[in-house]
């Protein structure tokens, strides 16, 4: 504030963001409770499900993405995985192939989905929630662009349900169980 008040006009324009208006209300927000060795099958239930519906799956970490990626695949669905050791001209390619729509689902980790910005996709899954409040809305808003609906759904184990009721608080969402 003292920077602004030193080198900026007084009649300058202020932006505030809205605390309460963070989250996109145009994605429906839901949970599932399972174990945490039965993530992969139900989210490899889930994808079955999606008919020719796009998303993505985010991991917290580089080793998990590679293992479901590779679990998946297995399964017979179109993944592929993003994190961040990967080359340049590797994360192209992937992107390149999931926008294009070779690729149907595609999971990453925190950081290397930075910047992805594909149009379509109807879901994200949280295989985990992520540490920090800002980690779930930029997770979510890969969803429900340009006005579309989304789903961000959030596997939680039993013992997590409180975290949930934290993120609902902060991020002013409501999280409704799976159907």
């Amino acid at each position: 504030k003292k920077l602004v008040g030193t080198y900026m006009s007084p009649t300058a324009h202020r932006i505030q963001i809205d605390q309460k208006q963070v989250v996109n209300r145009n994605i429906d927000h839901r949970y599932t409770i399972c174990d945490r060795a039965d993530k992969d099958a139900w989210i490899a239930d889930y994808l079955r499900s999606q008919g020719d519906q796009r998303g993505l799956i985010f991991c917290r970490t580089r080793a998990g993405s590679i293992r479901m990626g590779l679990e998946l695949e297995e399964e017979g669905l179109s993944v592929a995985v993003i994190q961040g050791d990967l080359s340049q001209k590797d994360r192209d390619k992937i992107m390149r192939a999931f926008r294009k729509e070779r690729v149907q689902f595609l999971i990453a980790t925190d950081v290397a989905a930075r910047g992805i910005d594909v149009e379509g996709l109807s879901f994200v899954i949280h295989h985990q929630l992520p540490e920090a409040f800002q980690y779930y809305t930029h997770r979510s808003g890969r969803t429900a662009r340009a006005g579309k609906k989304g789903v961000s759904i959030a596997l939680i184990e039993p013992d997590e349900r409180d975290r949930l009721t934290k993120f609902e608080s902060e991020l002013c969402v409501n999280f409704r169980l799976v159907d």
